[in-house]
């Protein structure tokens, strides 16, 4: 941790399937990571002069958002309009205002709540437009109320605890259209129907009870469609189901001392009390550490469902918030407006481009080895003495000489050996692999909000404590050593002569803990300070990487054993993997028009290249990831005197209830004192999410 520098990371995962729909199903959480590393001071750190995503301030920007209710204001209807204010953060801002006609008139006012969200009704009338004028604080704003349907239907929802009410309108022209035909009214939860009714428009409003009865907690899309299918209208509503487990977490004392055992009793239970068998995973953090306010099942019922940031999804499940329906249904109606994932992919055509995986997948191609032309029918072998199940694979080359072995399985680093022959068996061909697929573009929010000073000051404390006990007073990796040049030397290239201009030379010397990355590529972006992924727009290719130089993107000189090697030509270096390089060394150098360039320096085993044996591949890839199990330390019979000022006291990512529904976990506290935060998310064997926290005081 001691490299990475203070900001905001997002985390993400997801499968490749999940790569066919962009960023719609995939998780992420952003994180913020704080280093109290001076900016002035000289460390061998990666990324030193990258800005973490976040960090720099900008002038907010303060916006104002409106959204009838089922989609689009109506001639003649009175309709439901909800609101949302924001800051470039994402935040709310309370605002209040007035609905102001062309004509003049002001028809309605508004206010909002403290988290920038409100509601306001008013009936548009024929041939008029409407603004709103308002203050954020004491500062004005002024903006536009969406265009208004000159014949439509509004759909207004309200729910109690057994039925769905929905109030269906037709102004004057759409009722001419609609009289006497039927309407339908479709529910669907995760993508599946849930309900479909009818009902014929015999006046201008028509109302329709629905029984909640059988209908799963979650989000519902209510959407009215015509005669003929075509939908009009959509609102998102939250069903609350009933509760069907009752899952608590219990510490064995309030108060604790430091370093003193701490016993946690977990236990899940039906409405009658029978034991729940559930998985789950429990975390112990220092009370200074904020909470989102989200878990597993504001992420399931809500946060997967609605795009955009939810602040604080928890409040929502609170049953001690009896606001909390109301409040939700107000963020289903703005943020949810109109933006139900599955009804956006219904309509339109998704373009796969990438299966499902059965497990780990190898794939390369093989050539001629003078030439490029690929070669098909050819036979691969692949065989990995630490897969779990099969070790040994083949297959065939395709007419394009491409080849795909699937359902790997292995962890950590292995070594993997693949061969290529002919339909006679003859070795041949010059057998390649694929580098590792990029990952899916990050966008990052600006101006993400740093961590409260009080609390940055003290974990700064802790980060000093922590780094004078493990590494004295400096910091060590062991894995580069930055040099700084004295005198200004001459560097040779094949068209030109630089010079080292005094910039510090980074040398990386390859052992096997650097096995685990996935090709030179993957090292150098993770490693070297200074070094991009190269953006596609940059190149015909997008692998490779680039420094940054004065604004400039430039892409290195590569140097192979003291021979230099055009890149354009060579851009497989960099699906190198890792066992077959010794050294890599990165210099920032000048030119003789003072112009930046950038050389990287690879000492090479004398069979990376497989100049002998090119129909034969000896690879350390790596697998799956293997769990580390989480430091937590035994105080039973204290012998250190080093303080333990850890944040994070205690978390296991899977445990679960024994046959009564419940189950002990044991840990020690640190030497910090205050609050704790026990938090815990499960789900249960019949697949229900459920959640829970509770705290103690050490003194």
């Amino acid at each position: 941790m001691d490299s990475i520098p203070t900001g905001w990371y997002n985390i993400r995962a997801y499968t490749n399937w999940m790569r066919n729909f962009a960023n719609e199903f995939v998780f992420q959480k952003s994180i913020y990571i704080t280093n109290n590393l001076k900016e002035n001071a000289t460390y061998a750190t990666r990324n030193a002069d990258k800005k973490a995503a976040g960090i720099a301030e900008s002038k907010q920007q303060k916006t104002i958002a409106f959204f009838p209710e089922g989609g689009a204001l109506v001639e003649g209807i009175n309709s439901l309009v909800a609101f949302k204010t924001n800051d470039d953060l994402g935040n709310g801002l309370k605002a209040s205002g007035t609905v102001i006609s062309s004509r003049g008139d002001t028809v309605t006012s508004f206010q909002s709540t403290e988290a920038g969200l409100g509601l306001f009704t008013f009936i548009p009338k024929a041939n008029e437009t409407y603004k709103v004028t308002g203050f954020y604080g004491k500062e004005k704003f002024s903006a536009a109320l969406p265009q208004i349907l000159k014949k439509g239907f509004a759909l207004h929802i309200t729910s109690d605890s057994l039925n769905i009410k929905a109030a269906i309108s037709a102004n004057d022209p759409m009722f001419k259209e609609m009289n006497g035909k039927s309407l339908s009214i479709i529910i669907k939860q995760a993508g599946e129907t849930i309900y479909s009714g009818k009902a014929n428009m015999i006046k201008p409003t028509i109302a329709v009870s629905i029984p909640k009865k059988g209908f799963n907690s979650g989000i519902a899309v209510i959407t009215l469609v015509d005669d003929l299918g075509k939908p009009h209208c959509e609102r998102l509503l939250f069903i609350e189901g009933e509760k069907r487990v009752n899952y608590t977490i219990v510490p064995n004392k309030t108060v604790y001392k430091s370093h003193e055992k701490v016993v946690l009793n977990v236990k899940a239970t039906d409405i009658f009390g029978l034991p729940v068998k559930t998985n789950f995973s429990l975390g112990v953090v220092d009370g200074l550490i904020p909470d989102d306010g989200g878990n597993i099942t504001s992420y399931l019922l809500l946060q997967s469902e609605i795009k955009g940031e939810i602040k604080n999804p928890d409040q929502y499940f609170d049953v001690k918030n009896p606001s909390r329906l109301k409040q939700l249904d107000l963020l289903l109606l703005t943020q949810g407006w109109r933006n139900y994932l599955w009804r956006r992919l219904a309509d339109t055509t998704i373009n796969v481009k990438y299966l499902p995986e059965p497990g780990l997948s190898i794939k390369g191609f093989v050539r001629q080895k003078v030439g490029n032309n690929p070669l098909p029918n050819m036979n691969i072998t692949l065989f990995g003495s630490g897969f779990n199940g099969n070790k040994l694979f083949t297959t065939k080359t395709d007419q394009n000489g491409t080849y795909s072995v699937d359902g790997l399985k292995w962890y950590g680093n292995q070594s993997i050996k693949i061969s290529s022959q002919d339909e006679k068996g003859k070795k041949g061909g010059w057998l390649q692999v694929d580098s590792i697929a990029k990952p899916l573009s990050v966008t990052f929010k600006n101006g993400l909000q740093n961590l409260a000073k009080n609390i940055d000051a003290e974990i700064s404390k802790r980060i000093d404590y922590n780094r004078s006990y493990k590494f004295g007073d400096s910091i060590t990796l062991n894995d580069v050593n930055i040099k700084l040049q004295q005198e200004a030397k001459k560097v040779v290239l094949f068209d030109q002569t630089v010079m080292t201009f005094g910039y510090p030379e980074q040398v990386f010397d390859i052992t096997s803990a650097d096995y685990s990355f996935n090709g030179l590529e993957h090292f150098l972006l993770t490693k070297a300070q200074g070094a991009y992924p190269l953006d596609d727009a940059d190149s015909a290719s997008s692998e490779g990487i680039v420094f940054i130089s004065n604004g400039k993107k430039i892409r290195p000189r590569i140097r192979i054993n003291n021979r230099e090697e055009l890149v354009g030509d060579r851009l497989d270096y960099y699906s190198l993997t890792m066992d077959k390089i010794t050294q890599v060394k990165i210099q920032h150098l000048v030119d003789n028009e003072n112009k930046d360039v950038f050389l990287v320096s690879l000492n090479l085993k004398n069979d990376a290249l497989g100049a002998t044996n090119l129909h034969l591949l000896n690879l350390n890839l790596t697998g799956y990831y293997t769990a580390r199990d989480f430091y937590s330390p035994n105080y039973s019979n204290p012998t250190t005197k080093n303080k333990d000022l850890r944040t994070t006291i205690f978390w296991a990512p899977k445990l679960e209830t024994n046959t009564k529904g419940e189950t002990n976990v044991v840990f020690y506290n640190g030497d910090n004192k205050g609050t704790f935060q026990i938090k815990t998310d499960g789900i249960t064997e019949k697949g229900s999410a459920v959640a829970a926290k509770s705290t103690y005081v050490v003194q």
